[in-house]
């Protein structure tokens, strides 16, 4: 019986594969997996977003020269509240996307995709929780002898 070690509605990863329900049903074995990495996606819109923050708190304090009175008052807070308006309009309008990628059998695969880091991160803490378990199960084989009579054995067959 295989150990489960990442449990999800889209996902499972046991010692031997990682399966993947969505997009497209897909099912890889962990010896075939390799050059895990996770990826985060900078869209182009959030450098817009930062430019247009900073092109409005550098005009705004520009704008403190010519003003007078009241009017200063209401520019200085232009320049301590679009910094934070801006950042936030930045992880509201354009969330990170993390992908979880590596290679099988010599081509580039996506294994997972979130918008949420931390489900990125325990997918691939289990990937690596299985990559372990499965070497330490064939290590476990090899010093055991198991991997030479089963050479022997296959040589004779």
């Amino acid at each position: 019986m295989p150990t489960v070690f990442y449990q999800d509605h889209d996902v499972i990863i046991t010692d031997d594969v990682y399966a993947v329900w969505k997009p497209d049903p897909q099912v890889y074995d962990l010896e075939g997996l390799e050059d895990l990495r996770l990826e985060h996606d900078s869209r182009p819109a959030r450098i817009v977003l930062l430019a247009a923050g900073a092109l409005a708190t550098v005009g705004a304090a520009a704008a403190l020269k010519f003003a007078e009175g009241t009017g200063q008052y209401v520019i200085i807070a232009a320049v301590l509240f679009v910094p934070p308006l801006t950042g936030r309009a930045m992880r509201v309008l354009t969330p990170v996307v993390w992908f979880l990628r590596a290679r099988y059998a010599g081509a580039g695969v996506t294994l997972f995709t979130s918008t949420n880091a931390i489900s990125a991160m325990r997918v691939r803490r289990g990937l690596m929780r299985a990559f372990a378990a499965n070497a330490a199960s064939v290590e476990r084989l090899d010093r055991a002898g198991y991997a030479e009579a089963y050479g022997r054995l296959n040589s004779l067959l």
